[in-house]
């Protein structure tokens, strides 16, 4: 399945996030303790997720670029060319086509709520729980955000000019998707995810010769 590198990292980095983040609930309370835990457990979770998101990448972009025909060898190669830690911090300085914000930037203001949030309320541990949630929202939808970046990039690289829009086809189809489901784009017009977590993805459309 074209989301399943993904997933599989998703299901790594929440065992990890959830560890960290349980960390903090016995973490030594005072405010000092609370900034630098705060700021330590976010930043190691982003590197984390940063090398995810470049394997995740990596392996969508050879894919995608077989599915265009093109040999394993070459897109092994192209992938190494094209793919790399530059590629993957770009995608995650630009908007997210769904939420809308940038990852570092939001990142910042999760971390900036959670410690107001733990300052304030009496239940710290409730706080930190609510954090864990909404951050993890955050990374899997940057995950599934590398994986459509990089089927684009790689029917781009192997001269694809059509994409084909394609949905999972279960019960779980948005109306706005199911709508979009065989409709061919041009590569440089085709829409972006219409949702979080959005399943459906992109498939070239090679014009025989």
């Amino acid at each position: 399945m074209i989301y399943d590198r993904a997933d599989q990292a998703i299901r790594e980095l929440n065992r990890l996030n959830l560890k960290a983040f349980n960390r903090l609930k016995l973490a030594k309370w005072d405010e000092l303790n609370v900034v630098r835990d705060v700021n330590s457990v976010y930043d190691l979770s982003a590197r984390q997720a940063v090398r995810r998101y470049y394997e995740i990448a990596v392996e969508a972009f050879i894919i995608a670029m077989i599915e265009a025909n093109q040999s394993n060898a070459y897109a092994t190669r192209r992938a190494d060319q094209i793919i790399d830690n530059d590629w993957v911090m770009d995608l995650l300085e630009m908007a997210d086509p769904v939420t809308m914000y940038m990852f570092f930037p939001e990142m910042d203001r999760k971390k900036q709520r959670l410690l107001e949030a733990m300052t304030a309320s009496d239940d710290r541990n409730r706080e930190i729980d609510r954090a864990l949630k909404y951050w993890t929202v955050q990374v899997a939808q940057y995950a599934d955000n590398m994986v459509y970046r990089a089927r684009l990039e790689a029917f781009r690289q192997a001269g694809i000019d059509k994409v084909m829009w394609v949905t999972q086809k279960d019960n779980r189809v948005c109306t706005d998707c199911d709508d979009l489901d065989g409709q061919i784009f041009p590569i440089d017009q085709v829409p972006p995810p219409q949702h979080i977590h959005c399943r459906c993805y992109i498939k070239p459309v090679i014009e025989q010769k």
